[in-house]
């Protein structure tokens, strides 16, 4: 049985690639996250964005943030070999939205805002709208787990070269 920390270094760069991909598929080929997912769902980069190249003996990272973030420098840093390993994204389904952020490295989901619930009147209700928050936490952690998985059959089958090239004339368009 492997280590779980040997694992962990071993695949860590399959977060990074995932989110990489996730971003070019939200922007080119929206439908690939509707048929994972199984339901008509859109997710979107949201307002914060970071992207690193590692080489041998340093890390070279840029982060942007803002609301009217230029996804520019981005895609500029892409283009020169780096991968997404942390992003803000919104996710819609239905009339409901999510907004969360995950760290490739660890696959972690963190400052998660869930559509909004219903008041809480009395004592009675209390246990309900636990049980609402949290099915309204599980939903995108569901839905982000079957992309991941439309991501690794994608990546373990041996058209992921065509994918490549499409990533490739993303970034230089």
């Amino acid at each position: 049985m492997m280590d779980v920390a040997v694992a962990l270094r071993r695949y860590s760069f399959l977060g990074p690639e995932f989110l990489t991909w996730l971003w070019f598929v939200t922007e080119n080929e929206p439908q690939v996250i509707e048929k994972a997912a199984g339901e008509p769902v859109t997710i979107t980069v949201g307002n914060r964005i970071v992207a690193e190249k590692r080489r041998r003996d340093s890390v070279e990272r840029i982060a942007i943030r803002g609301d009217e973030a230029q996804m520019e420098e981005g895609l500029m840093a892409l283009k020169k070999g780096a991968l997404v390993t942390d992003v803000n994204l919104e996710l819609e389904l239905g009339d409901s939205q999510w907004r969360f952020s995950i760290k490739g490295e660890t696959m972690t989901f963190s400052a998660m805002r869930t559509p909004a619930t219903g008041p809480v009147h009395s004592e009675d209700e209390i246990e309900g709208a636990v049980l609402e928050k949290a099915a309204l936490i599980e939903k995108p952690l569901q839905i982000m787990e079957k992309i991941f998985f439309a991501f690794i059959k994608a990546r373990m089958d041996d058209s992921w070269n065509n994918t490549r090239r499409a990533v490739r004339k993303w970034l230089e368009a």
